[in-house]
């Protein structure tokens, strides 16, 4: 985002046989770095006009976010959506798509709103070639998020700079890929994509954490919600389908001044292919996201814009679509 902090993170559950120790090097919580906002090098622009049943408020471009924020003072924020099918496609770098609710993480009156509170799922693409590939930018993003994350002049130059040395060692990575192949080949275990399915919950600065004993499979239905009592915030994330549910409490008195239903994608890797995230029953305290006057963002990857859809005419549902 244009006044934001940048935004990224590699997760730690990415299962052993298909990464080995590369992975297992990538997954120490050092590298698992924290989630701020969302880098942005554009103003906000109108959205294109859509059909009068639906609302298109201004966007920002050029994030690692597609969805909408709303600034305010917030109690709750709380979606649902269906878990998506994914296609791994670009072997040189790692890919996500990550639906998730929170409150806080963008800037309001020039200061970042803090502790960023969310919950969520997230499918993840990952060959051992792209994980080696995104280590230096995730290095430079740690290495930001921990000295000049509070200057957000300072973190979205160090945020432009790793983006341009993910994206360097990204197409390095998958050149050699695509001269080695993913067949029978010397080395084309390196390559091999898979894709691996998550639920978490983060407060950021501190590291996002992942329920290690649930997953979720494309179809299932999701829910997630974050509540701010003035003194806790309470994150939960439950699959309907499965059955499962899983809620953190988070202390903090700091208030909550920003709603966000967002896809979040890996710097400006490229996306993989992914069916349409449809987000319904969106609420902020109860009622429709449209209420609050909604900024979309959108994500600035490699190939190509990912925004989301404009909002229903009920103020409660949006798509975000490949």
């Amino acid at each position: 985002m244009m006044t934001t902090p940048g935004r990224t993170r590699i997760r730690n559950r990415l299962a052993a046989s298909v990464v080995g120790a590369i992975v297992a090097v990538l997954a120490s919580p050092s590298l698992a770095n924290a989630d701020g906002a969302p880098e942005s090098s554009a103003t906000p622009n109108a959205a294109p006009p859509s059909a009068k049943t639906e609302q298109t408020p201004p966007r920002i471009r050029g994030t690692n976010w597609s969805g909408y924020v709303a600034t305010g003072n917030f109690k709750s924020i709380s979606a649902e959506w269906i878990e998506p099918e994914v296609q791994c496609s670009d072997t040189g770098v790692i890919q996500r798509v990550v639906p998730w609710v929170g409150l806080n993480g963008t800037l309001v009156n020039g200061k970042q709103a803090l502790p960023l509170m969310q919950t969520g799922s997230e499918a993840i693409c990952v060959s051992a070639a792209g994980a080696l590939a995104s280590l230096p930018g995730l290095a430079i993003v740690n290495l930001a998020s921990a000295t000049v994350a509070n200057n957000p002049a300072w973190f979205r130059n160090a945020i432009r700079a790793a983006e341009g040395v993910n994206t360097q060692m990204g197409q390095a990575a998958a050149g050699a890929c695509a001269s080695t192949g993913t067949g029978s080949a010397p080395g084309a275990a390196m390559c091999a994509q898979q894709t691996y399915r998550m639920a978490l919950w983060e407060a950021y600065p501190a590291n996002p954490v992942i329920y290690p004993d649930v997953t979720s499979a494309p179809g299932d239905k999701m829910q997630a919600s974050v509540d701010f009592d003035g003194r806790t915030y309470t994150m939960t994330v439950a699959n309907v389908t499965q059955n499962w549910t899983r809620t953190t409490v988070a202390h903090s008195d700091a208030p909550a001044q920003t709603a966000e239903v967002i896809v979040e994608g890996q710097l400006n890797s490229a996306l993989p292919g992914f069916s349409p995230v449809v987000f319904t029953n969106v609420k902020v305290d109860g009622k429709p996201l449209s209420s609050f006057k909604p900024v979309s963002y959108s994500i600035g990857a490699t190939n190509g814009e990912l925004h989301p859809g404009p909002i229903t005419k009920d103020g409660t549902s949006f798509t975000i679509a490949k």
